[in-house]
């Protein structure tokens, strides 16, 4: 029999795509689950699930019955810290458990974020799999526990588990109050002259972007190849201003506004520069990123520029 697939998070701005991607490639079922009772534009199989709940969990795994499982369901840091903890580290310990009570071998992979490493994290450039993580976030610090808890998954477990760690991730769709999406919106507007003036935040800082189809592709590569109870970076291996992207996308938008900078959207937290090293996920996997920065910038433009 063909392994079958759960992907959790299968409505959200990654989980679409690699359902998506994981239908398209066939040979095997692939069974999609996330809040919304209806999938949204998402063909194939369906369970709707709140991972908050230990018997909804257990209901879902019964259901799917999964030997592979992405675990991508989660809320952003933008939601309460309340919220954040609740949702990420209890739905995954829910999740966990289930699954371990299936009693059959499951191979899973759970989303980490750069966020996990905080200052401290990013002090030492380019950042390894083995960097302290001081997060400061309630975000960040509810990916770490979830990294912490699935490394400590023991050896004879029925659930072997897979962490990938994803630095900031581009492409059509990305939450628009998130830098590069927000930017580009506002260009929508003002490119329709519905706007004048873009509104940011600190243009000096630095980051490492990667497309999320390339980061469709990590995950893949690590659900077959991917060491249990390690970390992976899916990252570029470099960073890039943001002042220097938004003058791209201005490029592409054809518009160039008079730009005011908003203290508020300066977070006095955040790190000037982070970008990682993605040679652990090449050596175990071969994986490397296909699209150039450029390329994921003209997809979200030409995503933005159709949003009213």
């Amino acid at each position: 029999m063909p392994p079958r697939v759960l992907v959790t998070g299968a409505n959200g701005f990654s989980g679409r795509r690699l359902a998506a991607a994981l239908r398209a490639a066939g040979g095997h079922p692939v069974i999609g689950s996330d809040l919304a009772e209806e999938p949204h534009a998402l063909a194939g199989e369906y369970l709707a699930c709140d991972l908050t709940d230990p018997l909804a969990a257990e209901r879902l795994v019964a259901l799917a019955q999964p030997d592979l499982v992405y675990h991508l369901a989660g809320v952003t840091n933008f939601a309460p810290a309340e919220v954040i903890g609740r949702v990420n580290v209890g739905g995954f310990s829910n999740l966990c458990r289930a699954l371990r009570q299936s009693g059959r071998p499951i191979r899973m992979l759970t989303i980490g974020s750069a966020a996990e490493l905080g200052q401290r994290g990013a002090a030492r450039l380019p950042v390894t799999e083995e960097a302290p993580c001081q997060p400061d976030s309630p975000y960040g610090e509810s990916k770490a526990q979830i990294t912490q808890l699935a490394l400590a998954e023991p050896d004879d477990s029925s659930l072997g588990i897979v962490v990938v760690r994803p630095f900031n991730l581009i492409g059509p769709g990305m939450d628009p109050r998130l830098v590069l999406a927000n930017f580009a919106l506002q260009l929508g507007r003002i490119a329709r002259r519905q706007a004048e003036t873009l509104r940011c935040g600190n243009l000096d800082s630095r980051r490492d972007f990667v497309d999320v189809r390339d980061a469709v592709a990590a995950y893949v590569a690590l659900m077959r190849h991917g060491r249990l109870r390690q970390i992976y970076n899916v990252c570029a291996g470099k960073s890039h201003r943001i002042g220097d992207l938004l003058d791209a996308l201005m490029t592409l938008a054809g518009v160039h506004p008079r730009i005011e900078v908003d203290a508020v959207r300066a977070r006095a937290s955040d790190v000037s520069d982070i970008y990682g090293d993605r040679s652990k996920i090449a050596r175990d996997t071969g994986w490397q990123p296909a699209l150039s920065i450029a390329e994921s910038l003209d997809a979200l433009w030409a995503w933005a520029r159709t949003q009213t």
